[in-house]
């Protein structure tokens, strides 16, 4: 059963903390098609009866599932509204185009009311902003990282001192937020474990979308760049394959790692079979610490194919940020100022 006052509040969370509106304003809710399996109904209508309550102008654009000229065909519609709240994975596609869209967007990864009205989308938004601004602090102080995998993941690089700039990674607004800004990989060498599935980043639409793996391989990087793979020669033959053919349909860099992150919260949540549909399970747990993922196959973020490291290890100048999967928030100065900020993250966070 959805407690209502729950819903309610993840509605707001939306609206009010991650995209401001106020009464008087007008919203476009971009709905898609529950029968693709990605977004229910319920959490369109949830947000459309909020957003009228509150004296927001609203409408339900329902659409089917993205295509490569999604943008195209819903530019001039979007920017006839204050803002427009993307229940569809066409919002997704152009998350990192900052200069189109010329009116607020939305992102939302939550899909089911039962989804926003949970600890996933109830969590004040700008708390998990001010988490992934500390990240992008600890980072931007440049050190030594080095990333690890129980499956024999190693890679390592130094990070410059530099400013990251919080507001220009993503030209869009993502509900909740989930990631840091990417790390750049060109500094990055060692090498990556690649075990069930290379999945798409939903970027572009290609088939076949996943690739299964039947065991775990291991790819090479040197500076951002795939040099080569070992394992399993017909599985390594079949990736290789893979990543020719999507280069070619885009005419993408296939050898480029463009950036890596690690997901931060941890209320994200995937209750199907992997098999089902790995894209979903890929785009959907990318969010939970449990999971670092290389953006790969384009000079671009977030390129075209996926790489889900799991149960990864993230340590800076050798002291661990991430350990098993878990976000070590009392580790570093930077996330510890957000815990005495907000004291939902400390059970957030507690309850890894």
């Amino acid at each position: 059963m959805i407690n209502s006052e729950n819903l309610k509040q993840g509605a707001k969370n939306i609206l009010v903390n991650c995209a401001n509106l106020s009464n008087n304003e007008s919203l476009l809710i971009i709905s898609e098609d529950p029968v693709l399996g990605w977004y229910k109904k319920d959490i369109t209508e949830a947000l459309s009866k909020e957003a009228n309550d509150m004296g927001v102008k609203t409408t339900v654009l329902e659409v089917d599932g993205p295509q490569n000229d999604s943008k195209n065909k819903l530019t001039q519609v979007i920017e006839d509204f204050d803002c427009t709240v993307f229940f569809a994975r066409i919002g997704d596609q152009d998350r990192f185009d900052t200069k189109t869209f010329k009116t607020k967007r939305v992102m939302s990864y939550a899909r089911s009311a039962e989804n926003l009205s949970s600890v996933f989308g109830c969590i004040n938004y700008q708390a998990l902003v001010d988490i992934k601004k500390a990240i992008n602090k600890i980072f931007s102080n440049g050190g030594f990282v080095e990333i690890t995998c129980p499956l024999g993941t190693k890679v390592f690089g130094r990070l410059e001192q530099s400013i990251i700039d919080d507001s220009s990674d993503v030209g869009v607004l993502r509900f909740p937020m989930l990631v840091p800004t990417p790390v750049k990989a060109r500094n990055f060498s060692g090498k990556v474990a690649l075990s069930k599935y290379l999945t798409p980043t939903g970027s572009k639409v290609y088939e076949p979308a996943s690739l299964f793996l039947e065991d775990q391989i291991y790819t090479i990087i040197e500076n951002g760049k795939i040099i080569d793979f070992e394992g399993d020669e017909n599985i390594i033959i079949k990736v290789k394959n893979h990543y020719k053919h999507i280069a070619e349909i885009f005419n993408i860099d296939k050898n480029h790692v463009d950036s890596w992150h690690a997901g931060i919260h941890p209320g994200t949540s995937y209750n199907h079979p992997i098999e089902d549909d790995p894209d979903r399970w890929s785009n959907t747990m990318f969010g939970s610490p449990k999971y670092l993922h290389f953006h790969t196959c384009g000079n671009y973020a977030p390129g075209e194919i996926c790489w889900m490291i799991e149960n990864h290890n993230i340590k800076v100048d050798g002291k661990p940020l991430w350990d098993k999967g878990r976000l070590m928030v009392n580790n570093f100065n930077e996330t510890r100022i957000c815990l005495d900020k907000w004291n939902d993250l400390i059970e957030l966070y507690e309850n890894q």
